[in-house]
């Protein structure tokens, strides 16, 4: 069994004993010190406990942030003190004895997150897990998250699924002519026990391409009870039983959209050529180094909708932002909406590259990440 590591520093002896039989109940391998000094360098730490009526701000470093949580108790709120250890990169901040109940969960959500990396690194689930996403709102993920799916399915024969992350108002059934009665929602009551058998009940079938599809919930309401352990199961059972799980996620930074950036092996950025995707990357990079979001990972950039008569080229947006270009897409409306109206894929055999040209993008854009795979 993996053992979760933490580290309380204070001098508050009461503390000591509270924390102490709260991580022997909940299994966590604590030590306790009064000087972070003595600790640094003797062992792994997975969990940081800082008391912050005592412990000087300055003892928290980058690195530690970076590759463990660092949680915050304190004795009475403060709100200055609470915002200077959260910009510096605190998880939370709980107010102890007060919110134990809090920190109990919060730590809870902690060991499962580290268990669930720790069981990835071991070999459980070697599917890739492919997240597209954009800042910017109408930048086309929904549709090269849809075509990457069928070329994979259809040129490769893959075992793919599609998860539609947009929690309100997805439109990836309708790119598959589908109308399930059935979403990751319904998954909620047996969020602790998520098998694949759960999600082939609530999955589709493309026919034509093969391709599993889970939806989002279409009422607005549900999307509020969608939790973050939810998705992170969901994700962490279909990397067992299929080839390729493929996020479609909502341009908003919100709690499901960080959770799916984070589960992914390869995250691809969608941007679009002109002034306000650029503007919007600039803003999601920033963000990603913030909360190191996506770090480890393979990140690849995508750039979408291109045209003669585009405001930027690829060259122009490379001398900008310094990073390299994985791959174009055509801006090719007319060309993919006889398939978006009829719902029929986008490749009808393995060897038909497609009909339109965003299409036939995609499929050179599988083949060179097949290929890269190979070396």
């Amino acid at each position: 069994m993996f053992q979760v590591n933490a580290l309380l520093l204070t001098e508050d002896e009461e503390w000591q004993e509270r924390i102490s039989e709260y991580a022997e109940k909940n299994g966590l391998h604590l030590t306790v010190a009064k000087e972070m000094r003595k600790m640094l360098g003797q062992q792994q730490v997975h969990i940081y406990f800082f008391d912050l009526d005592t412990v000087p701000l300055q003892q928290i470093i980058p690195q530690m942030t970076a590759m463990s949580a660092v949680i915050g108790l304190t004795r009475k709120e403060n709100f200055e003190v609470s915002r200077e250890w959260l910009i510096r990169g605190a998880k939370d901040i709980i107010v102890f004895p007060e919110e134990e109940l809090r920190l109990e969960a919060l730590v809870q959500e902690i060991v499962n997150q580290y268990t669930i990396q720790r069981e990835a690194d071991m070999g459980f689930g070697t599917g890739e897990v492919h997240a597209f996403y954009s800042a910017k709102g109408g930048s086309g993920c929904t549709i090269l998250a849809a075509m990457m799916s069928q070329s994979f399915s259809v040129h490769y024969g893959k075992k793919v699924l599609l998860v539609d992350l947009n929690a309100q108002y997805g439109v990836t059934d309708a790119l598959f002519s589908m109308q399930p009665q059935r979403s990751y929602y319904d998954l909620l009551p047996v969020v602790n026990e998520i098998e694949m058998r759960h999600l082939q009940n609530i999955a589709n079938e493309h026919v034509d391409t093969g391709v599993f599809v889970i939806s989002s919930p279409s009422d607005p309401e549900k999307t509020e009870e969608i939790t973050d352990e939810l998705i992170a199961k969901l994700i962490r059972v279909a990397r067992v039983h299929f080839d390729h799980v493929i996020l479609d996620l909502p341009s908003a930074m919100n709690s499901i959209t960080f959770t799916a950036l984070n589960a992914a092996t390869k995250i691809h950025y969608v941007m679009t050529p002109d002034s306000l995707g650029l503007r919007s990357y600039k803003y999601a990079k920033e963000l990603f180094e913030k909360f190191s979001i996506g770090a480890g990972m393979s990140k690849t950039l995508l750039l979408n909708k291109v045209h003669a008569k585009s405001e930027m080229t690829a060259s122009d947006i490379k001398k900008i932002i310094g990073t390299e270009i994985e791959a174009q897409f055509a801006d090719d409306f007319y060309g993919i909406q006889p398939n978006i109206n009829m719902g029929t894929g986008f490749y009808r055999n393995k060897k038909h590259k497609g009909d339109s040209k965003i299409a036939k993008d995609m499929k050179k854009y599988i083949d060179s990440f097949v290929l890269k795979a190979k070396e």
